[in-house]
Formats: structure tokens, sequence, C-alpha cells
């Protein structure tokens, strides 16, 4: 009795893992030799404190988002369920694709973007809307998945609807892992050096990860991969002594407010690892929003007003 009780709640484990991990079908859509992904758990984030506050900001403060539910039907604050972005992160090109999972009138949004003058065509039986320069696609394989990112891109995920291949095993151990444990996440095995430029220390990184957990406290982690263990207590030194310049110098005002939460800020370094979390309290950060809001209202008072028919594909 006492083993399947142990064996159930296995199965149960292992089962909430599963349905929290990202969304398989998203997944497959992944260029095989994708280096960098990210992904955000919308329905889960949404359910969370900071999820509901930020709904809230969103839809007081953006008066675009009624014109684009009026237009096509789509709410991203209530239809999205999860967001997933994949790159082979490669210096200098724009490759890459945004999957998305939720609940999409696809009829309605055809009909609103062939309005405002894009153009719609057909591959493999899958109608792809194309922005007025042909370079930027949107494509539903049914009512609840998009894909987005350049038309190339969007037209070979649409192919690996039937392939076999997938994302690479370190890739995949690494996406698992994070979607299952955070609600929004990122892995890049793309040295961050290749990307962007960085001082001497943070170009001996070679990965790097980290993720977001939202709920009473928001939580952030982050783990890097350098060339050497003296690299990545290099790295965790460094860290250290920004956050500390930050607290003593930091001005007054919401910026003074943002560097006091270094305070709860922890590093440490193990072999060739560097890792990094921050656990703020949520309705901390609600303030700080609001004061960096409040900090920056001058500067949006002055900025231009949208339009009142935004193109919906660039």
């Amino acid at each position: 009795m006492r083993f399947r009780w142990i064996a159930a709640a296995g199965i149960l484990v292992s089962a909430a893992q599963i349905i929290c991990a990202a969304d398989p079908g998203l997944v497959s859509l992944a260029m095989p030799d994708a280096r960098i992904m990210a992904g955000i758990d919308v329905e889960q984030t949404r359910r969370s404190p900071f999820g509901q506050y930020v709904m809230s900001e969103i839809a007081e403060r953006e008066p675009g988002l009624q014109l684009l539910i009026d237009a096509t039907g789509f709410d991203p604050l209530h239809d999205l369920r999860e967001i997933l972005l994949a790159s082979p992160g490669q210096a200098g090109s724009r490759s890459g694709v945004i999957l998305a999972r939720g609940t999409f009138d696809v009829a309605r949004i055809t009909g609103a973007v062939l309005s405002q003058g894009q153009t719609a065509g057909t591959y493999k039986g899958v109608e792809i809307l194309s922005s007025k320069t042909g370079k930027d696609s949107l494509a539903f394989l049914d009512g609840t998945l998009a894909i987005a990112g350049d038309d190339a891109d969007v037209r070979a995920a649409i192919d690996r609807r039937s392939a076999s291949s997938g994302i690479g095993a370190d890739l995949a151990a690494q996406v698992n892992q994070l979607s299952t444990t955070e609600d929004a996440w990122f892995v890049t095995l793309v040295p961050p050096a290749q990307l962007q430029n960085f001082g001497a220390t943070l170009s001996k990184v070679q990965q790097a990860n980290g993720g977001v957990k939202f709920g009473t406290s928001v939580v952030l982690t982050a783990q890097t991969v350098s060339q050497t263990d003296k690299d990545a207590t290099a790295l965790a030194e460094t860290l250290k002594m920004l956050a500390n310049v930050a607290q003593i110098s930091s001005p007054k005002g919401w910026v003074a407010s943002t560097a006091g939460l270094l305070q709860n800020l922890s590093v440490a370094a193990a072999g060739q690892t560097t890792t990094v979390s921050l656990s703020v309290p949520e309705q901390q950060v609600e303030q700080i929003i609001k004061a960096s809001q409040s900090n920056g209202h001058h500067r949006l008072a002055a900025a231009p007003a949208q339009p009142a028919n935004p193109p919906l594909l660039p």
C-alpha cells in the first residue's frame, strides 16, 4: 500500500511538471538549429498579483488596445496562453519566429489585416498574411496557434509541422527545466558577446539562462557559464561591486528605490557557473513602476499621438 501511494505521488509530480512545461506544440515548430529561446506562460502570469496589476495598467493606459479588439476580436490580455520565441542567434541576422498559443478568430483577424492593404497568400494549405514589404508574415495553423516573424522563417515553421526533427538536446533540457519552474524564462547557448559588445569579464560568458516567477514576491534568477572557474568568480565579484556602487551612488527618487532592491541580491560562483537571484515583494515592484511612471509623465505627455488605426503588421 505504501509503495502505491509513493508511486501515485510520483505520477502526480511528473504530470504537474508536464502541464507546466513549455507547450510541446510550440517547441516542435522552433528551428532545429535554434540557440536562443525565450517564453512566457501568459496564463499563469495573468493569475499572479503582478499579472493582474500589469493587465489593469495596460487596459487603462493603452488606447490602441480597444482599437485592436474592435478590429480583430483579439484581446491579448485574455486570449493569449503562451508565447515562445526562437532564433538561431546568428550575429547580424533577424532570423527568428514568435510562436503563440491562444484563441484567435482567424477570419476576423485576416479581414482586418487585408483591410489595411496587407496581402495574403497560401502555403501548404496555410494562409499567410504578409506586411506591405513582404518581409514579415503572420500565419495561423489553426484557431489556437499563430506564427509570426520573417517570411522565410514562418514558412519553415509551417514545414516543420510534419517533420520529426526538434531542437538540440542541450537546449531542450534547459527549456523543459526553466519552463517548468518559471513563468517567464530565456536560454541562450550563444555567447552574449557575439550578439552585443560587452566588457572583458562578460565577454568570457559562453551561455546563460534565467527566469522570473511571479507570486507574492517577484523572484528573478539567472545563471551564466563562463570559460573557466576563474572567469565565473571574476564575474560574480564584478556584479557584487556594481550592486554596491549602485546602492551607494544612486540619486534620490525612483532610481534610488530601484537601487535599494539590490540589498536582496544574491551572487555566487561555483565552478564555471555564476548564479544571480533577486526576490522583491510584489507590492514593492508595483510602487517602483508607479514612481517611474510619475517621473516620466511629462515625457509621455509630449509623445506623438498614436494613429487612429495602427497597422497590424509592420
